[in-house]
C-alpha cells in the first residue's frame, strides 16, 4: 500500500508538471494507472467513459479527444491494458502485468532529488548489504544512486546533502531489496571538503 502512494505521488506530480516530455500513450497509461490503484481496475461502458477519466486530472485539455482515444488504442495493441467483462456484463480496462511494468519503469524515471532553496547542513546516508544473489538488483540501485547525483562515500555507502528517504525506498522497492537498504542522517561528517566540493556547497 506504501508502495501505491510513492507510486501514486510520482505518477501525479509528473501529470502535474505540464511537462511534455512523455508521449500521450505514457500519458494516457499514468492516468488509467492514477484511476486504478490499488485495485487495477475501473468501470467503463464504452471508451467514452475513459475519456471522462481523463478529464477528472484535467490532462485531456492538452489533447483531443481523437488523439486519447487512439492512444488508449494502442496500449490495448501493445497488451498494457485489456478490457474485460464483469458479471454484469459491464466492460473494464484493466492494466495487464506488462502494463504495470511499463509505469513501474516509467515512474522510475520520473524520481529526483528536490534542491532546497537552503542547505540545512545535514548529510543523507544510503547503506546497503545486498545478497549476492540480488546481483542485478544491487547494481541498479547503484545506477540510481549515480544517476541521482550522490557521492559515492565507500563501496556501500552514498551520500547527499537533501532529504531524500521516499526517493531511495521506493527505487529499494522496486527493486526488491528494500530490507536490506539503511538511510541515516548526520549532522557531521569529519572532513568533509571533498562533499561540499563535490554538491557546490
Amino acid at each position: 500500500m506504501e508502495e501505491n502512494k510513492r507510486l501514486t505521488l510520482k505518477i501525479r506530480e509528473f501529470l502535474e508538471s505540464g511537462t511534455p516530455k512523455a508521449r500521450i500513450s505514457t500519458v494516457a497509461l499514468c492516468i488509467l494507472t492514477l484511476a486504478s490503484i490499488p485495485v487495477l481496475l475501473f468501470m467503463a461502458s464504452a471508451m467514452g467513459n475513459a475519456v471522462q477519466v481523463f478529464r477528472q486530472f484535467e490532462t485531456s485539455k492538452r489533447f483531443k479527444k481523437e488523439q486519447i482515444r487512439s492512444s488508449v488504442n494502442s496500449l490495448r495493441r501493445q497488451r498494457l491494458i485489456e478490457y474485460v467483462k464483469n458479471k454484469e456484463g459491464k466492460t473494464l480496462i484493466k492494466i495487464t502485468s506488462k502494463g504495470q511494468e511499463r509505469i513501474r519503469d516509467f515512474s522510475i524515471d520520473l524520481i529526483e532529488i528536490k534542491r532546497p532553496k537552503k542547505w540545512d547542513g545535514k548529510w543523507h546516508l544510503v547503506m546497503f548489504d545486498i545478497p549476492v544473489r540480488f546481483k542485478k538488483s544491487r547494481e541498479a540501485l547503484r545506477y540510481h544512486l549515480r544517476d541521482l547525483g550522490f557521492y559515492q562515500f565507500q563501496k556501500s555507502v552514498w551520500v547527499n546533502p537533501y532529504p531524500c528517504e521516499d526517493e531511495i525506498l521506493f527505487i529499494a522497492n522496486f527493486f526488491g531489496v528494500e530490507k536490506y537498504v539503511e538511510i541515516l542522517t548526520a549532522d557531521k561528517i569529519l572532513e568533509d571538503e571533498k562533499l561540499r566540493k563535490f554538491f557546490v556547497l
